[in-house]
């Protein structure tokens, strides 16, 4: 006999089937990559973008600018493996 399954089940099936599992991840990014961050860096990072695969710092101050760039590769990472495969392709800091 077949035991009854969760709702979010059915629902995380039908995004796959639909193609919507890799919008939906898209559209959490920023979210995701906040929570990476944290606030402490959060407070000098005046805008998070994610468009195309590629996330964007833009930050005023130039040593945050280069720590940031310091920490590009391990902040993709860290996003990546938060997903389970590679959404973010690229991290940018401006």
């Amino acid at each position: 006999m077949n035991t009854p399954k969760p709702l979010a089940h059915y629902l995380q099936i039908l995004l796959d089937e639909r193609g919507l599992r890799i919008k939906l991840d898209e559209a959490r990014v920023p979210e995701v990559a906040c929570e990476i961050l944290g606030p402490a860096v959060l407070r000098r990072v005046e805008k998070l973008d994610f468009h195309n695969g590629e996330l964007i710092l833009r930050c005023h101050s130039s040593i945050w600018r280069i720590e940031l760039r310091l920490r590009a590769e391990h902040i993709r990472h860290r996003i990546n493996e938060r997903f389970g495969r590679e959404i973010v392709r690229a991290v940018s800091v401006l």
